[in-house]
């Protein structure tokens, strides 16, 4: 039986809008859409681990507004358990790239992991 890999993924809206970025050809499912996230470490709480992955990837801090969405999936190179967790940034400072703004209604537009399906059907 292999491990679950645990993945914290920080929801960031502001004033309607989400910050997404796009998966490089380097990584798991190039080229589809994401939220800021990455793997828990050892002794990391889901919380935790989404604040200081979106600070690593997009260079903004945030703040937890509240649990949104669990979801366990099975995929070719793994399962993992995902957890969305819905947040606000503060400041008007811009992501950097490849993250960007993109309008709640335009998310479902966009191509994004199987995984993460029922959490754009929530925003």
């Amino acid at each position: 039986m292999s491990s679950v890999t645990r993945i914290a993924i920080a929801v960031v809206e502001r004033d309607g809008r989400y910050l997404v970025g796009l998966r490089t050809k380097q990584q798991t499912l190039a080229g589809k859409a994401e939220f800021p996230g990455g793997k828990v470490e050892a002794n990391e709480t889901f919380e935790a681990a989404a604040i200081r992955e979106c600070l690593e990837e997009t260079g903004l801090e945030i703040e937890i507004v509240s649990h949104l969405d669990s979801v366990e999936w099975d995929y070719d190179h793994g399962r993992i358990a995902l957890e969305f967790i819905l947040c606000r940034v503060g400041s008007q400072q811009e992501p950097r790239p490849p993250f960007r703004w993109v309008a709640g209604n335009e998310l479902p537009n966009l191509d994004w992991p199987d995984a993460n399906q029922t959490v754009i059907q929530k925003l």
